[in-house]
């Protein structure tokens, strides 16, 4: 049994180690970089209480401290798993929405077979593990708690180091690859090698979300191996043939779709089968939908695997930009930014065109240095995933 002594204990230390720590996190300093404070409460059993404030380069804390008005409210009740979470310990989890707005962070005690209409089904058997609370007057996206040390370490555990994706842009001043428009090019090479294929009838981001301005059966494409052991609900997806997928992707790309392209373990396992190294994912993201778009965006940069492509260059002709900053609103990455009127290209821009397509001005072009760079990206992608 945990005693409050050493639940007091533990929480202590955290909050020392982290502040001991933040002068020297590269990530978190890269982090905090467009966030100037972040005050957070801790609510721990006992009635334990403490506060931290998020700097660029420090993380003091007050133990005890109650603040009237907090950025965001962390609460834990399950004493055990509190201190298993304080000293460090990592464990399975999931995530969403909580009670009465709150995000929800679940501790997955184990996984369940299930039987469904559609066959069987793997689910998590979950316990409560922290609620958070954000001040509603400040936008915060729930995926910015991956900045916090604590949690980033916690969440990062989702991840693989052969995670890997990349957005294909679709502009056509890219040029063609093998006569074919280079995204096209590219899905065509792995779609012609798989060993299967399996579509999703419907995109579950823009079919959430009611998209207005993109179309809905347009879904994501797994490939591979891993793939023969997806359940298989025709409601939701099928087997596909070569035909059919290249078909998807022709589609994708007239209704202006910015394809993905790569490898997500955790979208195996969220799918309830094991990822072996031979299942690729791919996406076809409108920025209004795309559930990748606020990973990107608000999380830790520690948890972005997507990647701008090698010899991709997003270039500002000054003297043609005037200063208009559609580009600014087009961009959902922070991918660039206004100095001194004109738009400028930051290293969060990861490539995907949305600023040519918006600049009125033609001020922004997108191009490759070299078309063998197409060889060496699906050279990066084979080196992370076998599709046959």
């Amino acid at each position: 049994m945990v005693d409050k002594q050493e639940l007091e204990s533990a929480f202590l230390e955290m909050l020392k180690d982290q502040e001991k720590a933040a002068p020297n996190d590269k990530i978190y300093e890269k982090d905090m970089e467009t966030i100037e404070e972040l005050h957070v409460q801790w609510k721990l059993p006992f009635k334990i209480r403490g506060s931290q404030t998020f700097k660029k380069d420090s993380i003091p804390y007050k133990f005890g401290e109650i603040l009237e008005n907090p950025d965001i409210s962390l609460v834990i009740r399950n004493k055990e798993l509190a201190l298993r979470f304080l000293k460090g310990e990592v464990f399975e989890f999931n995530y969403g929405p909580g009670y009465k707005g709150a995000f929800r962070i679940n501790y997955t005690d184990s996984w369940k077979t299930i039987k469904t209409e559609t066959g069987e089904k793997r689910v998590r058997n979950n316990k409560p593990f922290i609620n958070a609370r954000f001040n509603r007057e400040k936008e915060y996206h729930p995926y910015m708690l991956s900045k916090l040390p604590i949690l980033r370490k916690l969440v990062a555990t989702r991840m693989s180091d052969e995670d890997i994706g990349f957005f294909i842009p679709i502009n056509q001043s890219l040029g063609t690859y093998e006569n074919q428009v280079i995204p096209y090019a590219v899905f065509k090479h792995f779609i012609d090698k798989a060993s299967n294929i399996v579509i999703l009838n419907k995109c579950g981001c823009r079919v959430s979300n009611n998209c207005q301005k993109h179309d809905h059966s347009i879904g994501c494409l797994n490939m591979g191996d891993d793939t023969l052991n997806l359940p298989i609900d025709e409601d939701r997806k099928h087997v596909a043939t070569k035909e059919e997928a290249l078909e998807l992707v022709k589609r994708a790309i007239d209704d202006g779709l910015i394809p993905l392209l790569g490898r997500a373990m955790d979208e195996a396992v969220g799918a309830g089968i094991e990822d072996t190294g031979k299942f690729m994912s791919a996406c076809f993201c409108c920025p209004c939908c795309c559930v990748d778009i606020p990973i990107l965006k608000h999380a830790s940069s520690r948890l972005k695997f997507i990647h701008k492509i090698e010899g991709l260059n997003v270039v500002v002709d000054e003297d043609a930009c005037v200063g208009c900053e559609d580009c600014i609103e087009a961009c959902v990455w922070n991918g660039n930014e206004m100095i001194d009127g004109k738009a400028h290209i930051t290293d969060r821009c990861i490539g995907c065109g949305r600023c040519v397509e918006a600049c009125p001005s033609d001020a922004i072009s997108i191009t490759f240095n070299d078309l063998s760079n197409v060889d060496a990206l699906i050279e990066e992608l084979e080196s992370h995933v076998t599709v046959d």
